[in-house]
């Protein structure tokens, strides 16, 4: 946390006075790359993509689409961006269908380099990651390897 003194003019009273304002800092972010079978420029931290297009069927959003800019409103206002783009792709029969059932997650599941979760495999990632956070003080230490999620993953199914 760091703090930034600013100094702030009330225009309606010609009052000028120096108020605190902390913020949290975000550095050293990169991201990596997804899956060999997904384009990723190094240089840049992010896939490369026209509005979170990819290719047919693939698009990402968030810092893996625009590297670490913005602030949450950025973020969102990108999601909108990509979904926007998927729903001009589904409307101009842009997107693959699958041949038999029409069920378009099953499709998704078939993606290359795609782990299928569940949210029950989600809430134990997240139970790790605040056992890891606690003892920093922290509400959570994220993880950030899709390795060690999956890990996460196999090992409570094996224990099951």
């Amino acid at each position: 946390v760091t703090t930034y003194s600013f100094l702030v003019s009330l225009w309606t009273n010609c009052i000028f006075c120096f108020v605190d304002v902390q913020a949290l800092r975000s550095i050293g972010y990169k991201t990596k790359p997804v899956d060999k079978d997904v384009p990723f420029d190094l240089k840049g931290s992010i896939i490369p993509n026209l509005n979170g297009y990819v290719s047919t069927g693939l698009y990402c959003s968030g810092w893996v689409k625009t590297g670490p800019i913005g602030v949450i409103l950025s973020t969102m206002n990108d999601a909108f961006e990509t979904a926007d783009t998927i729903l001009n792709d589904l409307q101009h029969g842009n997107l693959p269908t699958p041949s038999d059932s029409g069920d378009v997650l099953e499709l998704l599941f078939t993606l290359p380099g795609l782990h299928p979760t569940s949210f029950s495999d989600w809430k134990l990632i997240d139970q790790v990651e605040q056992s890891h956070g606690r003892p920093k003080g922290k509400p959570r230490e994220k993880v950030t390897s899709l390795e060690m999620m999956m890990n996460i993953i196999r090992t409570h199914s094996a224990q099951n």
